[in-house]
């Protein structure tokens, strides 16, 4: 019978310098890249430079507050552990548990990316794929990542860092190819930077892409306290990683935008953007060798999603915000099973039932609200944890955090669809409603119930208005009417004893009764 244990091993720090750049870098370059730049050159045109530029401008400025809280926290639990420190309670929590959806969503929509990536290619050899194909070929990388490369927390590391050199390569053919090559093989052309710019499409761009970089400092914080010599290098490998990264984005978008034969208007329906710009510089070795890259990008990107997520829901376990079996660590692999079991599962159902759109919007609506209140969590440590040691202090205090905070709720507030925000709100009040229903006190938990039911009166009082005015009259749904009312009326009278309990109602009608016995 194979051992577990409660808590983890103390953390050895194994990990050079070069090592985590690496792991930073090949989270941040996942599958985004390859099917969301078609979509924004179509949203900003040649703008997109500055819709790139300005989302590696406001991560490399949080980056250095994540730099701070690293240093000065060197605990498991990345940005969760910070806001348990700063914030504290509830707020960590909710936080907490944002980020581990967030990190779900993140691996749905790198499944998904890798299930599209197949369909396309099947569909240039004539092969045509029927949807349901396509999810479960979703469902299925997520299962091979999970079994497979998380049988040890050292190999998902491994294997990620050399995974990634490899992605890097590809990408240095890429670059090189749209650069040098193409001038002699391909339609280069620099007319697009002619036409003026759109600065609504540049904004628009920017939310959709910041996905390209949430990745980055959010896994980095996780995998820090496996870093050799942290007070030192923790700040110079959030800032290379970023760096790395951007100037990556920055080329291969240039290089697509001078090589690319489609208008700027037909991009979004293009995922294979990169294949096919390769494709017209080397031909076909030049299409399967990016197809490889982004199988490749977004195994890397599945396997950084799990780990954080398992991670996360580690250390809010340690926290005794849920079960600590969710903590308990198998002694051969080294990795929290029960966690990373639910993650998966949890991530098997939105690859299920949500799209890929779907996914990539609300896991940056959520990584805004997160990295909003870890910025703030940056600042009321400064002030309120004073004795800690912080080897690096992010500059600009408090001024910078607070235009970062402002910024990404403004960008969460007014710049995502109505889907998105909906799913958000949703999974907000699963996490609001598990916290009052386990662990606050006896009051709120009733509160809680009695909205809950109240919410169920709204949609089942709905429901019966539609079909009374709004449907066929048939037998079946006179029936299903009728029950429905049956349960309304029972709920409303839940709900009234739930706010009046029983006891107290009949106490009351006692006392007018006979008032000097009670």
């Amino acid at each position: 019978m194979t051992e577990s244990k409660t808590d983890p091993p103390i953390a050895q720090r194994s990990l050079k310098t070069s090592q985590v750049i690496l792991y930073g870098v090949g989270c941040g370059v996942g599958g985004s890249i390859f099917v969301l730049l078609g979509t924004g050159i179509d949203i900003a045109s040649s703008g997109i430079l500055l819709s790139l530029f300005f989302g590696g401008i406001l991560i490399f400025f949080t980056a250095l507050n994540y730099a701070e809280l690293s240093t000065s926290l060197p605990m498991a639990g990345g940005a969760y552990n910070f806001s348990k420190e700063g914030l504290g309670g509830f707020l960590a929590f909710i936080i907490g548990f944002f980020l581990w959806i967030a990190n779900i969503l993140a691996c749905s929509f790198s499944a998904h990316t890798f299930a599209l990536v197949i369909e396309e290619v099947l569909k240039r050899a004539g092969i045509i794929s029927p949807p349901f194909y396509i999810v479960l070929l979703a469902i299925g990388v997520i299962l091979f990542t999970s079994l497979v490369i998380f049988r040890t927390q050292k190999v998902a590391i491994k294997s990620l860092i050399y995974l990634t050199i490899i992605l890097l390569g590809i990408f240095g053919i890429f670059i090189f190819s749209g650069l040098v090559i193409s001038p002699f093989t391909n339609n280069f052309d620099l007319t697009i930077f002619s036409q003026p710019l759109n600065p609504i499409g540049i904004v628009s761009a920017f939310p959709l892409l910041f996905i390209f970089f949430t990745s980055i400092t959010s896994n980095l914080a996780f995998i820090n306290s496996d870093l050799k010599n942290p007070s030192k290098n923790i700040p110079k490998v959030n800032i290379l990683a970023i760096f790395i990264a951007l100037v990556i984005y920055l080329t291969i978008t240039f290089v697509v935008l001078v090589n690319v034969n489609y208008p700027p208007s037909q991009l979004g329906d293009t995922p294979l953007l990169l294949p096919i710009v390769l494709e017209n510089i080397l031909g076909p070795f030049g299409f399967f060798t990016m197809v490889f890259a982004a199988l490749i990008s977004t195994m890397i990107a599945i396997n950084a999603a799990l780990g954080s997520g398992v991670s996360i829901i580690t250390a809010l376990a340690r926290d005794r915000y849920i079960s600590k079996k969710f903590k308990e660590i198998k002694k051969r692999a080294q990795m929290p099973a029960l966690g990373l079991l639910v993650t998966v599962v949890i991530a098997i159902i939105f690859t299920y039932f949500a799209g890929i759109g779907l996914a990539a919007e609300t896991t940056t609506l959520i990584y805004f609200f997160g990295l909003a209140f870890v910025n703030y969590a940056a600042v009321k440590l400064r002030r309120t944890r004073k004795e800690l040691d912080r080897p690096f202090k992010a500059p600009f205090f408090p001024v910078l955090p607070y235009i970062i905070s402002g910024t990404f709720l403004v960008f969460a507030l007014f710049f995502f669809s109505t889907e998105a925000v909906v799913l958000g709100l949703l999974i907000l009040s699963i996490g609001v409603g598990y916290f009052l229903l386990t662990i606050s006190d006896r009051a709120s938990k009733s509160l809680t119930l009695a909205g809950i039911k109240s919410l169920l009166v709204i949609i089942i009082g709905f429901s019966i208005w539609a079909i009374n005015n709004f449907s066929a009259v048939s037998p079946e749904l006179v029936i299903i009417n009728r029950i429905l009312i049956g349960i309304l009326v029972f709920i409303i009278g839940t709900v009234i004893f739930d706010i009046f309990p029983l006891r107290e109602v009949v106490y009351f009608f006692i006392k007018i009764v006979d008032k000097e016995k009670v």
